[in-house]
This record gives C-alpha cells, sequence and structure tokens, in this order.
C-alpha cells in the first residue's frame, strides 16, 4: 500500500471541480429491482456507464430473509450502518463489514432488527473468481495503518483496509481522520475514488462539508481536495475500483 502512494504517473489529461457531493437524505428510498439484495428499498449512489449499480445504502426490515442462492458473478462488499443482518453462520452488527466473491455462493440472509447498508458493487469480469470472501464483525478487528504520504505520517490518522481485490487492485478503506486536519493540496488519483461520512465532518474545500450521511465522488484524473479539512475528526468509509494513487498539482 505504501508503494502505491509512491506511485508518479505520466502526466494524463486532467480534469477540475467535477467532483460530486450531496446528502444522501436528499434522495428518496425506492425499490432496488434486480440489485442484490433485491427485495428491498434503497438510495443508489452511484451508477456506471453500462446502467448497473456501483454503490447504494440499502435498508432492511427487522425479519426480512433471503435464501441462498447461487454463485456470484461480481463481488458484493457490504458495511453495516446500523442494526444487525447474519449472513449464513456469521451475524454482523453496526460497523461490520462484508466482501463476498465471485464464484462463492451467495449465503442465506436475515435481518433481526431494522438495518441499514452500504453496498458496493463490482462490475462484471473485473473481480478475480474464487478469492477468498470476508467477513469482519468489526472493521476495528483490523489493524490500523498511520498513512504516510510524501515521506511525512500524519499523526492521528488512522486507516483500516477492509478489503483489496488480488486482480484489480480495488480496494476499501475505513478511516478515521482527526481534528484540525488539513490536507496536502489539490491532488487527482487514476481511479475512481467514493467517500460516505459516517461520523464528524470532513471537507473537501471550502465550500462544502461533509457530515453524516454525505456522499463523495472523486473522478478517476479529476483534481479534487482543494481544501480538504476537518473541524472535529471524522469517519468515513472510501473505495477505489484500481489501485490508488495520489497525485499532487501545484
Amino acid at each position: 500500500l505504501s508503494r502505491r502512494k509512491e506511485v508518479t504517473l505520466s502526466q494524463p489529461t486532467l480534469s477540475h471541480n467535477l467532483s460530486r457531493c450531496f446528502s444522501t437524505k436528499d434522495i428518496p428510498w425506492h425499490y432496488l429491482g434486480n440489485v442484490w439484495p433485491a427485495t428491498c428499498d434503497g438510495r443508489i449512489l452511484r451508477t456506471l456507464d453500462d446502467g448497473s449499480v456501483r454503490s447504494a445504502l440499502v435498508r432492511l426490515a427487522s425479519g426480512y430473509t433471503r435464501p441462498a442462492s447461487d454463485q456470484l458473478t461480481a463481488t458484493v462488499q457490504g458495511f453495516v450502518i446500523s442494526g444487525v443482518i447474519t449472513l449464513g453462520e456469521v451475524t454482523l452488527s453496526q460497523d461490520g463489514f462484508f466482501a463476498m466473491t465471485p464464484g462463492n455462493a451467495i449465503p442465506a440472509l436475515s435481518c433481526s432488527v431494522d438495518s441499514e447498508l452500504l453496498l458496493i458493487f463490482d462490475a462484471e469480469g473485473k473481480s478475480v473468481l474464487n478469492a477468498e470472501s470476508v467477513f469482519l464483525e468489526s472493521v476495528y478487528d483490523k489493524d490500523p495503518i498511520i498513512p504516510v504520504i510524501n515521506g511525512e505520517a500524519i499523526p492521528g490518522f488512522e486507516r483500516r483496509v477492509l478489503w483489496e481485490d488480488p486482480d484489480s487492485g480495488a480496494d476499501t478503506r475505513f478511516l478515521k481522520v482527526p481534528a484540525g486536519f488539513e490536507g496536502k493540496g489539490p491532488n487527482w488519483h487514476p481511479v475512481h475514488e467514493e467517500i460516505f461520512c459516517l461520523e464528524g465532518d470532513i471537507g473537501p474545500d471550502d465550500s462544502r462539508l461533509m457530515v453524516p450521511g454525505t456522499y463523495l465522488h472523486n473522478l478517476a484524473y479529476g483534481v479534487h481536495g482543494y481544501h480538504e479539512h476537518s473541524n472535529g475528526g471524522a469517519t468515513v468509509l472510501e473505495w477505489h475500483d484500481g489501485p490508488w494513487a495520489i497525485n499532487f498539482v501545484t
């Protein structure tokens, strides 16, 4: 992971000011149709060019069940925002996480109380077959990594890598940002970056402030982070569709 942050890429054509940032509470709940687990309401955060769902919030009612089914054809990840769900023999409550991979059967799903999940879907053919699925009762079971950017550690900043696709390099991270955090300036990544605020506050610039329930999408090769900062600290979930690297713009 440290190696990836030091990667220097040839300068591509960059875009500016195209990041999307909005409160998910402004999106009405609606039936998800054929998106797993299908018979539930959701709020779609991002779709891919082919119209398939990349990320969504889902709410499951107490007593909801879904039987085990055939093999997955793409990785499905989930973070439990609230409530309790059971996948097969594993029970996950708030801050629980799973990554179910293609080639493996989908375990039965049940929900003992009203629950809300954030789901992340890989595109078909983007995930390695038969990779081991991951189930974490709590993301805090993962040891934190203190990020180092341009050779400088960021004190009070914790990163927990919850899932990394062994084929595509896509990953999902649980981040703790300290109070008073100040970013290093405008930057871009060679991959799409999506962020969901779980706790606290964090601003991607001076015009927007993320609070719990806010979603941010930074496009691949899109310059952003004109004034990244946090007043009281923040906890966020962040995911990418390939190997992440940071490149600063002067």
